[in-house]
């Protein structure tokens, strides 16, 4: 028997899974200004096989809106991913019955698809992602349009100005980074962002009364490959200030103890450090860890 797989929502759908809040962040994103009861929530279960669930679908009017949180490496397939979705959410709305049988056009929400990237990579404040780019060849039968915003916490960043609970949501995250990157235990670093939120007026009702969701939401996402990601960049950067590649290999080991004390298991560490598996067991093994 397969082992059960747990399936959580990640902070960013807890926070937006809110009609009130999506109706801040959709005036944000168009201009649009709704009232919080024109929302009808849609949110798929179980479309993509991820232990966290970082969708939000939603009706308004004739307008089906997809929104999803992005924290990994960038992924220029997005636009794949988000037809997958639409499909899935079109079955759900529409009997198939009446798509065969039916002599008239049938009439469809028009679809709005948007993507927030707070991962570490370096993109602009807003791209558009076009299905037609994965094409095999150029074809018109077909297109697809992403808007993806960089919500990494910056001033200035237009969107983030003009949504408070999503410029909320991103200082939270960067709190959480830095806590990591000077040191912390992912734990109490968690614990110093919330309390920041709380002290700061970020959100402080929200953070105040969801404080232990909030906790293990973050640590479930983070504990293994973020934390990770976020490690292994610290340790690239001190390995490139050096400007020696002998400098990122003992920067990897390095980090590589770091992981192996918080228990990441064996294959996230080789998949993210490019050390071998008898590299890290030596290091284990030479740092008095059981592994």
């Amino acid at each position: 028997m397969k082992a059960k797989r747990t399936f959580k929502d990640s902070l960013f759908r807890h926070i937006f899974n809110d009609k009130q809040r999506l109706a801040s962040l959709y005036a944000a994103l168009t201009g649009r200004h709704i009232a919080p009861k024109e929302i009808t929530i849609t949110t798929l279960r179980g479309v993509f096989f991820n232990d966290i669930k970082n969708d939000i679908s939603f009706r308004v009017g004739d307008r089906d809106i997809i929104l999803m949180e992005h924290q990994s490496s960038w992924n220029p397939n997005m636009p794949l991913r988000m037809l997958w979705y639409i499909a899935k959410l079109y079955n759900h709305q529409i009997d198939s019955q009446e798509v065969i049988y039916r002599s008239r056009i049938i009439k469809i929400p028009a679809p709005e698809f948007y993507v927030f990237y707070n991962g570490a990579q370096e993109e602009p404040e807003h791209q558009k992602l076009h299905l037609q780019d994965a094409f095999a060849h150029p074809t018109d039968a077909l297109e697809l349009v992403v808007n993806c915003y960089n919500i990494n916490y910056a001033p200035g960043n237009k969107l983030l100005e003009s949504c408070y609970e999503l410029r909320c949501y991103s200082i939270f995250v960067q709190k959480v980074r830095d806590g990591v990157h000077d040191g912390l235990d992912l734990k109490t670093a968690i614990r110093q962002a919330i309390a920041y939120c709380k002290n700061h007026d970020i959100m402080s009702d929200y953070f105040q009364k969801n404080e232990s969701e909030v906790f293990d939401m973050v640590n479930f996402k983070w504990d293994q490959k973020r934390a990770l990601e976020v490690a292994k960049e610290d340790g690239e950067a001190r390995g490139e200030a050096r400007g020696e590649a002998r400098g990122e290999h003992n920067a990897m080991k390095k980090v590589t103890l770091k992981l192996l004390k918080r228990g990441i298991p064996l294959g996230i560490i080789t998949d993210s450090t490019q050390l071998s598996p008898e590299e890290i067991r030596q290091i284990a093994k030479d740092n008095g860890l059981a592994f």
